[in-house]
């Protein structure tokens, strides 16, 4: 089975971390720490692209990354306006070599080699019966939405569990692997049968804000002590 690995990188700028991407985290560009643990697969049926609408941006990572490829998607997929689903759609359109797609963030910073491997082998394990995989946290709480209780039942005294027993499963946005014709026939990145692929919290941790980039910070030292 060959697979595909898409690290979209925008050269646009976030609007809530200016130059995101390589904004500076431990003395390093902040997608440094997933393309380190990326470069580091040594398997023949893996190949990994960079994939940004600047070209530059790939001429920054490929000094210290030479083993990477690069895509350069169409600058209409670098818009706010494009979210996952379009991103791998488009790339695995342009590569239909693959027989899987695997989309991963390098806003994933706590994101480790072992877990990356650990979820491929688990997604080619379980081929048979789920087209897709995608890493998630379990979280426990009680959840609203659109005015009322997702999972429990707010109207009766029994149906309030205990806030240990309100489990649920969140998506930490940092692994995404799915079958060619998944994403072909659907244009998505989860598919109709996913396998839900749970972590640590450190794992899964997405760097979206300062605050999280401040998070990260913390993690990434004690990791290195």
């Amino acid at each position: 089975m060959k697979i595909a690995i898409q690290v979209p990188i925008k050269g646009k700028s976030s609007e809530r971390i200016p130059n995101k991407n390589f904004a500076r985290l431990r003395n390093k560009p902040l997608c440094h720490w997933l393309l380190k643990e990326l470069s580091e697969i040594k398997d023949d049926t893996i190949e990994v692209f960079v994939d940004s609408e600047d070209r530059e941006v790939y001429e920054k990572v490929e000094k210290n990354f030479p083993n990477l490829d690069f895509h350069q998607r169409p600058r209409w997929f670098a818009e706010d306006h494009a979210n996952g689903n379009h991103l791998i759609h488009q790339f695995a359109l342009a590569h239909p070599q693959f027989d899987a797609y695997a989309q991963i963030f390098v806003t994933a910073v706590g994101l480790r080699r072992r877990v990356i491997e650990g979820a491929i082998q688990c997604f080619k394990d379980n081929i048979d019966t789920n087209d897709s995989l995608f890493l998630v946290t379990e979280e426990t709480g009680w959840i609203w939405k659109g005015g009322a209780p997702v999972n429990y039942d707010s109207t009766r005294p029994n149906g309030l569990p205990r806030s240990q027993d309100a489990c649920y499963f969140k998506e930490t946005t940092g692994l995404y692997i799915s079958q060619r014709d998944a994403v072909l026939q659907t244009g998505c990145r989860i598919g109709k049968n996913p396998y839900l692929y749970p972590v640590d919290r450190k794992t899964g941790l997405d760097i979206d804000t300062v605050e999280d980039l401040n998070i990260a910070e913390i993690l990434l030292k004690d990791e290195e002590n």
